[in-house]
């Protein structure tokens, strides 16, 4: 390709479409991985040879060049929106494979990147509060409470996420609408232990924001890292912390108000494997809810995450592997079901293998690892070492816990992408 030579105002198209095409991947949240295959099978239809092309990711700005070695065009564009949508991303993947099979023209791209940008919601406002409850809910289910905590922790939960889609509605800064949100949630639980109508009340305080967990951050961040881009990935883990961090202050102030000490969970199952698979199921198709993932997922995301939690327990408990090693198997479980359903689906491995683990994401332990932390100059000097010693080892078993899950979630599709990708449909990868 000579640029040269070629249309400055068509050649400007193309890099418009290919921005454009970046910041709509980027801001559902996906991972730089596939927004670099994504935007070569972009540039691949554009007909740019490859090794001109030349791209840079980050989490808040993309930048691409174009050059021929007599004439160089670089262009970025900021992202500032990050929201999770896995209809979005599995519609422009699905696109950037149609745009090369079918011959699309750049307008006839360009109008279905529009129809997709546009797009509603697949979800009704309600349902998506009503989910988060229904998912925190579960949450409290899986951590062995009774169903009157179930309940509280359905209420605090749907309050908090309306709070918080008003505050995002109105632009408020992320972590000061995170800390907000989390600051209900934790103060409508908490006011429930005054109560006494729960022999569980302090589950509620933890299950009711884990609805904030930052899920796909969380093993996007270590997928970047794994897969090379490692800046990426240290700015994703970074907003993990300080959105874990918002969160905590949010509880902790909570509590104090309330004048309740750090609460105490015993993070058991208590019921039989029947319950355990519902809950699970339900979290799960929550957070696909959340995710905005395509309706026809929903029943395999529900599937998927009654499968991870109960082999996770099962190793757990009943063969007494420890907890990164259990939720790796699970993860890895699901990770394989998922690769082999992405063609009958015609969707994204991670739009239905992410909802189903993100249940077995320790976010408990996280938010104690946080809350340790902030407490310790206010401990007797006595117990401070033990305190340090217990909050090390909380975080030391989360950070594992999520590092396993996310290698469960993306071995498979390594996989996949170097030794079947001959077999499989260019959509598909």
């Amino acid at each position: 390709m000579q640029l040269a030579k070629e249309d400055d105002f068509i050649l400007g198209q193309k890099i418009d479409l290919l921005l454009t095409t970046g910041q709509m991947l980027i801001e559902c949240l996906a991972d730089s991985n596939r927004i670099e295959r994504n935007m070569r099978r972009v540039v691949q239809f554009m007909n740019i040879p490859q090794e001109r092309f030349q791209m840079h990711i980050s989490y808040t700005t993309l930048m691409i060049n174009i050059s021929d070695g007599q004439k160089s065009i670089t262009r970025f564009r900021k992202c500032s929106h990050h929201v999770p949508n896995m209809s979005a991303l599995a519609d422009i993947s699905k696109l950037s494979y149609l745009a090369i099979k079918e011959n699309y023209t750049l307008e006839g791209y360009r109008l279905a990147l529009q129809k997709i940008g546009v797009a509603k919601r697949n979800y009704p406002r309600a349902l998506v509060v009503l989910s988060a409850g229904l998912a925190c809910a579960a949450f409290c289910k899986l951590f062995g409470c009774d169903w009157a905590a179930a309940g509280i922790t359905l209420v605090a939960t749907c309050v908090a996420i309306f709070c918080r889609q008003e505050m995002h509605h109105r632009n408020f800064n992320m972590y000061l609408t995170v800390a907000i949100a989390a600051f209900i949630a934790a103060f409508i639980a908490g006011l429930s232990t005054f109560l006494n109508i729960s022999e569980t009340p302090n589950h509620p305080i933890f299950a009711s924001v884990l609805f904030l967990i930052p899920g796909i951050p969380i093993i996007n961040s270590l997928d970047d890292m794994i897969d090379g881009f490692s800046i990426v990935g240290i700015t994703r883990a970074l907003i993990v912390f300080i959105t874990l961090g918002a969160i905590s202050f949010g509880m902790v102030l909570a509590l104090q108000l309330l004048d309740i000490g750090e609460p105490a969970v015993i993070l058991a199952p208590q019921h039989g494997i029947i319950i355990i698979a519902l809950v699970a199921a339900i979290a799960s198709t929550g957070f696909a809810i959340i995710f905005n993932v395509p309706i026809s997922t929903l029943l395999v995301c529900a599937i998927g995450g009654a499968i991870a939690i109960v082999s996770r327990n099962i190793l757990l408990y009943e063969f007494g592997l420890n907890l990164p090693l259990s939720s790796f198997f699970a993860a890895l479980l699901v990770g394989f079901a998922s690769v082999f359903l992405i063609g009958p689906l015609k969707v994204p491995a991670k739009v239905i293998s992410i909802p189903p683990v993100i249940p077995m994401i320790p976010g408990v332990l996280m938010y104690k690892t946080i809350i340790g932390l902030m407490g310790l100059n206010d401990a007797p000097e006595e117990q401070q070492i033990s305190i340090l010693l217990q909050t090390i080892n909380a975080g030391m078993t989360a950070g594992m816990t999520v590092l396993a899950i996310s290698l469960g979630i993306a071995i498979p599709n390594v996989i996949t992408r170097r030794y079947f990708s001959k077999l499989a449909r260019p959509s598909e990868q």
